[in-house]
């Protein structure tokens, strides 16, 4: 039985903020970002954990109207704070959590256990709040497909271009390597090829450490999205035009995706199921490819035109 795809808001871009700043948490959505990440693991010191989940809730219910993603990324499990970081921030306006260094399928379905109580005892939908478990060990990422199947919440994962040198998931791997080169592409569609197989089509792509270097968030940018990648993260707000660009359909994609809908439409309405289109044949598969983009387009408020409407045969 073919897996089934997990539909969810489409981001380009999350961008992450330290979870002790609440003004730099309220200014962040001038940025562009289609998704914010308050973050209350790695650049929070522990001694002010407590003030930081205070200031990541007031940041929510300040931000709860913006057209954004509001996620929240969760210290670990067994390091004695994810429970208070859920009671703190499991509030209205919360879209999702990022679970740190999640290596286990059992984390997760515990995490969506936790985050269904809370929901039922605090009024709110049952469900709605996603789960992105962050695979930052070579057990983590061994084990992304199961992860991934874990719970429904998870709706995107993986790291199409490959972990981040010098970072968690480099280190544990025993990796040295740099971004300039394609060393860590295997690890990456290996992860990308797990969360697709549990049906997840918000697949993450790689993102740098480097703050001044936009020449290289573009090219990893590009490398991921060749790798399957559907948006990216940033750690500073210049990063997010870039990824925002490159994770957009392009105006001659957006072309090329309708003319091809256009010529298998007229095809069709000859009773043909295939045609010739430049030096290409036409079938469903590359429809649905182009049905895709111009999906893609749609979602970020891009006009597609007038695109002619077309019955493919189910899967």
């Amino acid at each position: 039985m073919p897996q089934t795809v997990r539909e969810a808001r489409w981001y380009r871009s999350m961008l992450y903020v330290p979870g002790d700043k609440l003004d730099w948490m309220l200014k962040a959505p001038k940025y562009g970002a289609d998704a914010l990440v308050f973050d209350l693991e790695d650049s929070v010191e522990v001694t002010q954990k407590a003030e930081a989940r205070k200031a990541v809730a007031a940041a929510i219910k300040e931000l709860c109207t913006g057209p954004f993603g509001r996620f929240v990324r969760l210290n670990g499990w067994r390091t004695g704070f994810v429970l208070e970081d859920l009671n703190a921030v499991t509030i209205d306006g919360l879209d999702g959590v990022a679970l740190a260094k999640t290596e286990d399928p059992e984390e997760i379905a515990a995490l969506d256990l936790v985050l269904e109580e809370l929901e039922r005892s605090r009024g709110l939908p049952i469900g709605r709040i996603e789960i992105c478990p962050h695979a930052e060990s070579a057990l983590g990422r061994y084990n992304m497909y199961h992860l991934c199947m874990a719970s429904q919440r998870v709706k995107r994962a993986g790291n199409s271009g490959g972990p981040t040198p010098g970072g968690d998931g480099a280190r544990s791997l025993g990796l040295q390597f740099n971004d300039s080169i394609d060393d860590g592409i295997h690890f990456g569609a290996h992860s990308a090829l797990q969360a697709r197989a549990a049906g997840i089509i918000h697949v993450e792509g790689a993102m740098t450490a480097i703050l001044d270097d936009l020449e290289l968030v573009r090219r990893i940018g590009e490398r991921s999205k060749r790798m399957g990648a559907s948006w990216a993260s940033a750690i500073h707000p210049s990063h997010i035009p870039i990824i925002n660009e490159i994770y957009s359909p392009s105006q001659d994609e957006i072309n090329e995706a309708r003319n091809i809908i256009s010529v298998l439409a007229e095809a069709t309405a000859r009773g043909e199921g295939a045609v010739r289109y430049k030096s290409t044949m036409l079938d469903y598969a590359i429809v649905r490819t182009a049905m895709d983009v111009l999906k893609n387009a749609q979602a970020v408020g891009i006009d597609v035109g007038n695109v002619p409407k077309i019955e493919l045969p189910p899967l």
